[in-house]
């Protein structure tokens, strides 16, 4: 138990250090680079591959890799202005329910059979986020800011899509192919950021800061630790007791969290989303039992 409890805590965490990356004026895209070469460092140490360079441009599943490794980079980036801007509660939200569209596409593409608590699982989602995002009609608003939970919403869809359509059709099954795949993935991200980076620098736009590079180490190990403890829970538990109760526990801890430490003020109704959240998790998670 002690793993699925750290891998909360740590994926939780991340979603704290993003808040504070706003309240320290840390560059999110330096920070988030970084991050992905301590990944890539960790990563290509432990795995367990003997594979040439020539040989992994050969693996079938290469462009899905590299594709993957594009969204990644551009959805943690959202991921991490969401939670400075929309708030820690609704981003976890945002990016937990976004678990519907592989399901949803699920039925459509790979022609699975409906299961109908999966169903009222996505009709629960939707609704979930009305009552998230409902809002004050004299509150202010900035609306752009209100548009990054959604997007995040279908950029983490998309990403889990294609993880999932990637794992399936070239049949990656083992731990260690997942970890090939995902050091494929975060090699990727490592380059756009540095490309992005040092053109960025080069105009003069930016400059590189210590405090994004300290910054972006500590991501690295939090992404890494919480990914590292993801796998060891997963390998000792079914995925249907795993992922409830890793969701759900990430929504409520960041919920709980946004409202004690960065006093993000949700109405009843948004509490009510919160938990409607929760309950649609865990309809879609009890269904893969059927």
């Amino acid at each position: 138990m002690i793993y699925i409890f750290l891998c909360i805590l740590l994926s939780t965490l991340i979603f704290v250090t993003f808040k504070l990356f706003d309240r320290f004026k840390v560059n999110n895209f330096q920070a988030i680079t970084i991050n992905y070469l301590i990944a890539c460092v960790f990563g290509y140490i432990t795995v367990d591959s003997n594979l040439s360079f020539n040989q992994i441009t050969e693996l079938p599943w290469l462009p899905n890799g590299i594709v993957i490794g594009i969204l990644f980079i551009v959805v943690f980036n959202i991921f991490a202005l969401s939670a400075q801007k929309a708030g820690v509660a609704i981003t976890a939200v945002s990016s937990k329910m976004s678990v519907i569209l592989p399901v949803a596409l699920g039925f459509i593409v790979f022609k699975e059979h409906i299961i109908w608590l999966k169903v009222i699982g996505i009709v629960f989602a939707l609704l979930a986020f009305y009552l998230t995002f409902k809002k004050d009609k004299t509150a202010v608003i900035d609306k752009k800011y209100m548009l990054l939970p959604l997007i995040l919403f279908f950029g983490n869809g998309i990403n889990d899509t294609t993880m999932s359509f990637t794992k399936k059709t070239f049949g990656i099954a083992t731990d260690n192919d997942v970890m090939l795949l995902l050091n494929v993935i975060f090699t990727t991200s490592l380059i756009i950021g540095v490309v992005y980076i040092s053109i960025s620098i080069i105009r003069g736009k930016v400059k590189l800061e210590l405090k994004n590079i300290y910054a972006g180490i500590i991501l690295g190990l939090l992404n890494y630790a919480s990914t590292f403890y993801f796998f060891k829970s997963l390998s000792l538990y079914d995925n249907s007791v795993f992922f409830p109760i890793f969701n759900v526990s990430i929504v409520a801890m960041s919920a709980i969290i946004g409202f004690l430490v960065f006093k993000e003020r949700l109405k009843l109704i948004n509490w009510a989303g919160i938990l409607l959240a929760i309950a649609a998790i865990l309809l879609i998670a009890f269904a893969e039992k059927i």
